[in-house]
Order: C-alpha cells, then sequence, then structure tokens
C-alpha cells in the first residue's frame, strides 16, 4: 500500500459542536471557557492508529486562532493543516509563509471584491456577525439557515465572488479559495500516492470531487458525488471516516 493522504473537513465531520454530544463523548475545544467542541470516543480510539498509517491533513474554513482551540490527543496532532478554506497551510501550528504568499497573490485581483461585498454585508438585515478570515474570504452568521439563504441571493450573482450557504452561514469565496484548489496544492506539496477524502457540506465537495475516495455522512450530496462511500444508519460520521480511512490503509484492501 502506497502513501494516503487523508484530507479531511474537521467541524460536522471529525469534530462536532455541544448540540450534538452524546454521552461519553469528550471536549477536545473550549470557547470562552464553554465547551464547544468534541470528539466521540471511538474517534479518540481510531486517531492514534490513524496518524500512523496515513497523513492526516484537516482543510477547514476555519480562522488560525479558531483551528487552534482544538486540542488534539497526545500523539495525534496533525502536522500540517489547512485553515481559511485552504488559503493557509500550517506546519506545527505555523503559518507556512510560502503557502499564504502564493494564496495572497490568488486572490490580489478580488481585493476590490471583497470589500464590496464587506460593504453588502453591512446593509443587510440578515447577518448577526460577519467576518474577514485571514484576508481570505469572508462569511456573515446569521439566525438560521433561511435567513442565510435570503442573505445569499441578494448578493450579486455576476460577482466573481461565490457565495455559499453551509447551515446558517453564508460564505463568500474569491476564486482559488476552496477546498479542491487547497487538497490540488497540497497533493503536489505531498505526493501521496492515494487521496482520501471526508466532509459533510456543498464547501467539501470540491475537496471530495478530487479525491481517489470521497467519505459522505448521508446521501444529500451523493448526486454530486456519485461514487462516494455513505455512513449507514446508526453509525455516528466520525467513526465511519476513521474506519474506512484504517480499512483503506491495511495491506491488499482498495
Amino acid at each position: 500500500m502506497g502513501t494516503i493522504l487523508f484530507a479531511s473537513d474537521l467541524d460536522n465531520t471529525l469534530l462536532f459542536s455541544h448540540r450534538h454530544r452524546q454521552p461519553g463523548d469528550r471536549c477536545v475545544e473550549l470557547l470562552n471557557g464553554a465547551e464547544q467542541g468534541f470528539f466521540t470516543q471511538r474517534t479518540l480510539d481510531l486517531l492514534p492508529q490513524v496518524v500512523q498509517r496515513v497523513q492526516l491533513l484537516p482543510v477547514t474554513t476555519r480562522s488560525i486562532e479558531q483551528y487552534r482551540r482544538i486540542q488534539w490527543p497526545e500523539e495525534t496532532v496533525p502536522r500540517w493543516a489547512l485553515t481559511a478554506n485552504g488559503a493557509v497551510l500550517l506546519r506545527d501550528g505555523v503559518m507556512d509563509r510560502d503557502w499564504y504568499a502564493q494564496s495572497r497573490e490568488m486572490v490580489r485581483a478580488y481585493q476590490g471584491e471583497l470589500r464590496r461585498v464587506l460593504r453588502f454585508l453591512s446593509n443587510r438585515p440578515e447577518p448577526s456577525t460577519v467576518r474577514s478570515v485571514e484576508g481570505m474570504y469572508v462569511y456573515a452568521a446569521c439566525p438560521g439557515p433561511a435567513e442565510a439563504e435570503r442573505c445569499r441571493l441578494g448578493w450579486d450573482a455576476g460577482s466573481p465572488i461565490r457565495a455559499v450557504v453551509s447551515g446558517r452561514k453564508v460564505y463568500f469565496f474569491p476564486p482559488g479559495v476552496d477546498k479542491g484548489t487547497a487538497l490540488c496544492r497540497a497533493a503536489e506539496r505531498f505526493g501521496p500516492e492515494r487521496v482520501i477524502a471526508a466532509g459533510d457540506s456543498v464547501i467539501d465537495v470540491p475537496m471530495l470531487r478530487r479525491a481517489d475516495l470521497a467519505l459522505l455522512p448521508g446521501p444529500e450530496l451523493l448526486p454530486l458525488l456519485p461514487g462516494a462511500r455513505v455512513c449507514g444508519p446508526g453509525q455516528r460520521f466520525p467513526d465511519f471516516v476513521l474506519e474506512t480511512v484504517l480499512r483503506q490503509a491495511a495491506p491488499g484492501d482498495t
């Protein structure tokens, strides 16, 4: 079996919020002193095996600060991570300056449009929070998915900045700031023989499409990813993901 790069979304894929907590889950993230993020016990059991057999690469829309809040179990901390939807590469928690410089060059032509997004959002009634993430993209948190969708529909459809709704947030991404582009850049950097990717939302689709094997929590995205494997009923998605990765890493498995 050749080297495997395991590119994984975090929130609602490996990690989940207190709203989905079940007995036995362990808190691995605090926000202002409150328990925020959790791993399942099965995830905690499997992670040490996973990081020994494949290269784990978290790929997340989180900012650097948000990513650093995660308290990975000892000996499972990923050496590399992609934050800001792939625009920032961290090595041992420190920004890779060359990667970031390349990302800045990719979005240089769209800085005016990103400022226009901020002006647009300042005049909308839906957002409760608006953030620019590492100068790479903008998101607006809304009270719910319906408000986020209304906000998306109000944006200029002719703009090169793409508006994407995931849950109660609407994200505004310039060209090149997507997980598919990030995965291609990472594959060029690390040279794996195979890529496995896991994710749960439309933001993950570009990454999942470029993987040799894509893993999904349910059938909702299957029309966009007809070859993906789907978590079965009654199984928690993080556990399904890690168990599948370990089977794929076993000699002779495919």
